[in-house]
């Protein structure tokens, strides 16, 4: 028999795993040492996709899609802040960096910069924006939760004057499966979320 009493299947964006969610699933490991943890890495469509098949038991991601029997929660919200290589420079430049952070970024970004042109460079995830602005300069638009270390180590400032946009995170569940085990690990984010709104950064 399996040591295991069962095994949960957990997928998030990577800009989640950043620091975040190693933390929680390391408080599940302490707090319910009788289960294993698969952790995926995806977008929200593959994300998605998993959790309508029944592959993924829980899905972290900013911009989920409700489905038939889904749950989806708000976990809570990341602040995005404008940061650079060189505040003194003015802002927009070539050297912008825009990162894809889902349709609600892009509808508040659009709706503050209405006439700024398209970028040069445009990435999908904000850790491989963090990679090309710290290797040739540059700015891009980071949850301020991960952006605290390279701040104080100054690498990147913030530029003055500009916006800051909310971005919510959400969780997503089966929304009647029948395990006990499944809705003992929910609460516990939920838990975690809770603690993780009252964080001022």
């Amino acid at each position: 028999p399996s040591r295991f009493r069962a095994s949960i299947t957990i997928g998030a964006r990577i800009a989640l795993w950043e620091t975040l969610l190693p933390e929680w699933i390391g408080v599940i490991r302490q707090r319910m040492p009788d289960i294993s943890i698969c952790s995926d890495i995806g977008f929200e469509e593959n994300l998605m996709r998993s959790l309508i098949e029944g592959s993924m038991d829980i899905g972290m991601m900013y911009t989920p899609q409700h489905a038939p029997g889904l749950l989806v929660e708000h976990l809570f919200d990341e602040t995005l802040v404008l940061l650079s290589t060189d505040p003194g420079r003015p802002w927009p430049n070539d050297e912008y960096i825009y990162v894809d952070w889902g349709p609600g970024f892009y509808a508040q970004h659009s709706n503050r910069y209405p006439h700024i042109e398209r970028p040069a460079q445009r990435v999908n995830i904000g850790w491989l924006a963090v990679q090309l602005t710290l290797a040739n300069g540059g700015s891009c638009f980071l949850p301020v939760r991960l952006a605290q270390p390279l701040l104080r180590a100054g690498r990147l400032f913030h530029v003055p004057d500009s916006p800051q946009f909310i971005l919510p995170a959400y969780m997503v569940s089966a929304r009647d499966r029948d395990s006990e085990v499944l809705q003992q690990v929910l609460d516990q984010l939920r838990m975690l979320a809770a603690l993780e709104r009252q964080k001022t950064y």
